[in-house]
């Protein structure tokens, strides 16, 4: 039998080989089934870890503070109210659209959701009022000249209680609370009381609207509701032009109290307020806190300047409180206005209510943290006095330019009327603000003014490029 040199026998080596050399064919196979099996698992644990961080994820957004992406937009009603055309002085004319360039210089803006994803929700109907005086309950009274019993005053007394009682379940009291230190450097907490209005919630927080005026400087904020259960809440947002904050108490903090305790959603009018108009006051009207007045409107449709626009306010019968607040209701059970002491021209003595009817769309970007246009002005409408005694042209006067501003890089100076904005010839404060809102941020827009030069009057086009701004 043939040996090789390591006296070996070739059979035997050879079938030595044969034990020890793999097959091919099996090792890939091994292989396949291992690859597959783990893109199996893969497939399996990926499927479970991603039902398990939907079903889980808004819970920790809530726990940690990270629900942006939840967050659902808040609306105030549920129509939006026809624009009114604005009364024509003199002969009609169709403006020009004024042309537009590229601007020279990028404008500082703030990203923000567009107001036009806005989505309304259906108000909660307020409860019908009905006051029943058992038999033996009724008030005694003589019969007046005109023949009605003071017993039917007391009857239309108790509807309008009645009604005050149901709308305090839209109210919550807030406590403002400041932190700071005396001249002995000793710590030292005040407390301030102001009147919190619930808006509805955005899917993460409870909203409480707000009058700036009433917590401004705060540091921590306590809302109480009806019931008198306690929560600690938040500054959600704020704009320091209308004077509104929103306080927020987050929903998983109250998710454990029954629904009767919760507070009810508060319904808006966006009518005109009349005057003669029945109205109850709720809030903190007089210096008591859960208090209420009942009175009528007394004054309505006077505006007052803020930067860029104008706030329509009226007044009321009732007597002010120097540090009061609180929200104005009409019988139907509606808010028609909020309390101010700063928004109306420095009126004094009776209680004066920003008119929320020229404000929802105000109201709703503070609601859900939209930047509001912003270019730096104070404006007036020029009165039809005016332009008849001094020969000057329809449109707004431009009473100031903030220092810094859009409109001073513009070019725009103090004494400007301005006449046109883009394609709209504008005679109301408002026009103007409606129609730079609607500018793609980062775009210019020509307006048109009338400036005095040498005792000449002239008109010019400047190029405007509106920034957007938070507060």
């Amino acid at each position: 039998m043939d040996e090789n040199k390591d006296g070996v026998r070739q059979k035997e080596y050879q079938v030595i080989q044969e034990q020890i050399l793999p097959k091919k064919k099996s090792r890939w196979k091994r292989w396949g089934k291992a690859v597959l099996r783990t893109v199996l698992l893969a497939l399996l644990f990926g499927g479970i870890s991603g039902a398990a961080f939907v079903l889980s994820g808004k819970t920790l957004a809530e726990k940690f503070g990270l629900g942006e992406n939840w967050r659902q937009m808040v609306g105030i009603g549920n129509t939006t109210p026809t624009p009114k055309a604005v009364p024509t002085k003199g002969p009609t004319r169709t403006p020009t659209p004024l042309p537009t360039r590229i601007p020279t210089k990028t404008p500082i803006t703030t990203e923000g959701p567009s107001p036009s994803g806005t989505i309304m929700q259906a108000p909660e109907a307020t409860p019908e009022i009905t006051v029943t005086i058992e038999p033996g309950q009724e008030p005694s009274g003589d019969v007046t000249e005109d023949g009605k019993t003071i017993q039917e005053f007391l009857k239309i007394y108790s509807s309008m209680s009645a009604l005050a009682h149901t709308l305090e379940k839209s109210m919550v009291q807030v406590t403002a609370i400041t932190k700071g230190v005396d001249w002995f450097e000793e710590d030292y907490e005040t407390r301030a009381q102001a009147s919190g209005l619930y808006v509805g919630d955005n899917g993460i927080d409870m909203l409480f609207l707000v009058n700036l005026d009433s917590i401004e400087g705060a540091t921590k904020f306590e809302v109480t509701f009806a019931d008198g259960e306690k929560f600690q809440s938040r500054i959600f947002s704020y704009d320091t032009n209308y004077r509104l904050a929103v306080l927020a108490v987050r929903l998983s903090e109250v998710s454990a109290l029954e629904e009767g305790v919760l507070p009810v959603k508060a319904t808006f009018a966006f009518d005109e307020v009349e005057t003669g108009l029945p109205v109850l006051v709720l809030g903190n009207p007089n210096g008591h806190a859960g208090a209420m007045e009942f009175g009528t409107t007394t004054g309505v449709n006077r505006a007052v300047p803020v930067i860029d626009d104008e706030v329509l306010y009226f007044t009321t019968g009732i007597t002010e409180y120097a540090s009061g607040d609180g929200f104005v209701f009409n019988l139907s059970g509606e808010v028609i206005g909020i309390v101010s002491n700063t928004l109306n021209n420095g009126e004094t003595g009776v209680i004066t209510a920003v008119m929320v009817g020229g404000m929802r769309e105000i109201i709703e970007n503070t609601l859900n943290n939209v930047p509001r246009v912003y270019c730096g002005l104070r404006l007036e409408a020029v009165e039809k006095a005016m332009i008849e005694t001094y020969h000057l042209p329809e449109g707004i006067y431009v009473t100031e330019v903030l220092p810094g501003s859009p409109a001073m890089t513009a070019g725009i100076k103090n004494g400007d009327i301005i006449t046109q904005v883009g394609a709209v010839r504008v005679t109301e404060v408002r026009q103007f603000y409606d129609t730079v809102s609607n500018v793609v941020k980062g775009k210019n827009i020509g307006v048109m003014v009338s400036r005095e030069v040498k005792g000449v009057r002239k008109e010019q086009v400047i190029y405007l490029v509106p920034e957007e701004r938070m507060h």
